[in-house]
């Protein structure tokens, strides 16, 4: 079990990873802002809220590379030097997705399931959801959302286990008591919807809820049925299910129902 998970960590990783969109963004320093500056949320268009143009104000993340909205980066940067005062090293494993990069991360493991495990449709595309979002329907699309690894796990996105490391569920503890001081939430924790844990997984919120509540007003999602997409035939057929599982996988914490 240990051995899989470290190459599933390793797997998320280089899937998920910033690089691929380095040729497009340079590298950005920090805003100089007032520590208690809170700027609110620009306006995205539905284009950008489904992740086919990007969202304004994005800046890089000089050390991973990965983009964000400006706030939620300063905010991150904000998080990462109070971790760096316990001795905990954060790195960015993935912030802003396009819808293209979404869809390669989701056209991996659709093609993964169907040589290894024989898998239909339905349970194919379960099976891929659980581990990552359905393109167009990715909060990394916002530039509000962010892989958060330490550097000693190696940039490994790893599930909590009963093997898991000491060292790892310290960190994620460490995590959950002081990320959302500085806005995030996690978002998945596995108990609802198709998307299972994911430790690593924090959203801005001031800005996030906002997108949240655009996203499910959302009625035509035509514009994401490429079919380009692994098992799209499926996804069109039974897209409202789709949908609901995926939104009803966010913690609850994190919904709109939660004012911050």
């Amino acid at each position: 079990m240990a051995s899989r998970l470290i190459w599933l960590g390793l797997a998320l990783a280089f899937l998920w990873g910033c690089a691929p969109q380095r040729e497009t963004l340079k590298p950005s320093n920090p805003p100089q802002q007032s520590p208690a500056t809170l700027l609110p949320p620009p306006d995205l268009s539905q284009e950008q809220i489904l992740g086919l143009l990007r969202p304004p104000n994005m800046v890089e993340d000089p050390s991973s590379g990965c983009s964000a909205q400006a706030q939620v980066m300063q905010s991150f940067w904000k998080l990462r030097d109070r971790a760096a005062q316990d001795g905990w090293h954060l790195t960015l494993v993935s912030g802003y997705r396009s819808f293209k990069h979404q869809m390669r991360i989701w056209n991996h493991y659709d093609s993964l399931y169907r040589k290894t495990d024989g898998l239909d449709s339905k349970r194919r595309v379960r099976a891929v959801m659980s581990l990552v979002s359905v393109p167009g329907l990715s909060r990394h699309h916002w530039g509000t959302d962010l892989d958060i690894s330490e550097a000693g796990l190696r940039g490994q996105l790893v599930n909590v286990h009963p093997d898991t490391p000491a060292r790892v569920v310290q960190f994620y503890n460490w995590m959950e008591h002081n990320a959302p001081q500085f806005g995030f939430c996690k978002v998945y924790l596995g108990k609802r919807g198709a998307v299972r844990d994911e430790p690593w997984h924090w959203s801005y919120f001031p800005y996030s809820s906002v997108y949240e509540k655009q996203f499910m007003a959302i009625q035509d999602f035509h514009e994401v049925m490429s079919d380009q997409v692994g098992d799209v035939h499926y996804l069109m057929k039974n897209f409202p299910e789709v949908v609901k599982e995926e939104t009803r996988s966010i913690n609850t914490e994190c919904s709109l129902e939660v004012q911050n």
